[in-house]
């Protein structure tokens, strides 16, 4: 590790927020990257076996005029394939900072269109817990029904986890009680901030949150499970990944990642690395994660995830992970 870094102009200085999806055999990454000097913009990479990739020559997603909610930077998207295409809701940040999620459609998952009236979820009315920031999106579509895992923030700085469903990917309804999720200050790792990452759904209909936990200094890796996609327990084995130790390549930041099912409780996980201390070198590591489901399985357990013990195991190429920063500030520095 890192096994992906940028190849090209646009985004040999910095790899982040890598989305990826398994098919007809081939692993599809989605992310986001930049050089010195240019806006963060999103990339296209493909591969046989998740380790060596291969590249678009320019990204596929670009920022927007000026004067657009897209217009500065684009990061932390989330992509879906239904029969009607592949749909990317992403994060637009535009001249003012002002940091929102869009929609883009596409037939091939490479050539992309915005929608024209985005961004499909604003930053929210003053006095909401989401008045400064909404972004990183998370989706699932299950049914006819797109839900979404989203990170906001209030003028206080404080940082949370809210959920939305819609039923066109445009409109969206929004949880009463969002914030679902909270940093837990009785956890030093995520005492001061948590992101959600990515949510996967198990085959018992239970849900997985890989989330990032922020503690001042270092960004790690935590899980939670949930039956509803709204209450949601940690695993006591957090974090899952944790940063990496003096010298490594993620020493201070290990975030953004990405899951993808490989078995019964097996994932292919890639994920975002930093070295902390001023470093502006941004790569996609890559990992695997064991899920392993105990007990008697019985139709009641299956219900009830909250019976289900989960045993973690993070088995990492080289090296131990680190987490991205929750602001796109510490990136934009070409010092």
């Amino acid at each position: 590790n890192p096994i992906f870094t940028g190849s090209y102009t646009w985004d040999g200085l910095a790899l982040i927020s890598p989305r990826v999806l398994y098919e007809d055999a081939v692993y599809k990454m989605w992310f986001a990257g930049r050089n010195v000097g240019l806006p963060i913009q999103i990339g296209y990479a493909v591969s046989n076996d998740g380790i060596s990739w291969s590249e678009s020559v320019n990204p596929i997603l670009m920022v927007g005029s000026a004067g657009s909610f897209d217009s500065a930077n684009l990061q932390r998207m989330s992509v879906v394939h239904d029969p009607a295409g592949y749909k990317m809701w992403y994060t637009g940040i535009d001249g003012a900072g002002n940091t929102q999620i869009g929609l883009a459609t596409s037939l091939d998952g490479e050539s992309w269109t915005k929608y024209d009236h985005n961004p499909v979820i604003a930053i929210g009315q003053e006095g909401t817990w989401y008045e400064t920031l909404a972004y990183a999106p998370t989706v699932l579509k299950i049914g006819n029904v797109y839900h979404m895992w989203f990170v906001g923030r209030n003028s206080a700085g404080f940082v949370g986890i809210g959920y939305a469903y819609s039923l066109s990917g445009i409109n969206w309804i929004h949880h009463e009680d969002n914030p679902i999720m909270i940093s837990d200050p009785e956890s030093p790792w995520e005492s001061e901030g948590v992101s959600v990452q990515d949510v996967t759904q198990l085959a018992n209909g239970a849900f997985i949150m890989f989330y990032a936990g922020y503690d001042g200094t270092y960004r790690q890796i935590g899980m939670a499970r949930s039956n509803d996609g709204i209450i949601w327990t940690r695993s006591p084995d957090n974090p899952i990944i944790q940063h990496g130790g003096p010298g490594t390549w993620n020493e201070e930041v290990c975030n953004n990642i990405t899951a993808v099912p490989q078995g019964q409780g097996q994932y292919m996980v890639w994920y975002t690395g930093n070295a902390g201390s001023g470093s502006t070198t941004w790569a996609i590591g890559q990992g695997n994660l064991s899920v392993e489901i105990m007990g008697d399985l019985t139709d009641d357990a299956l219900v009830n995830i909250a019976d289900i013990l989960m045993l973690i195991e993070i088995i990492l190429a080289l090296e131990e992970a680190t987490d991205y920063q929750l602001l796109v500030g510490d990136l934009l520095e070409d010092g």
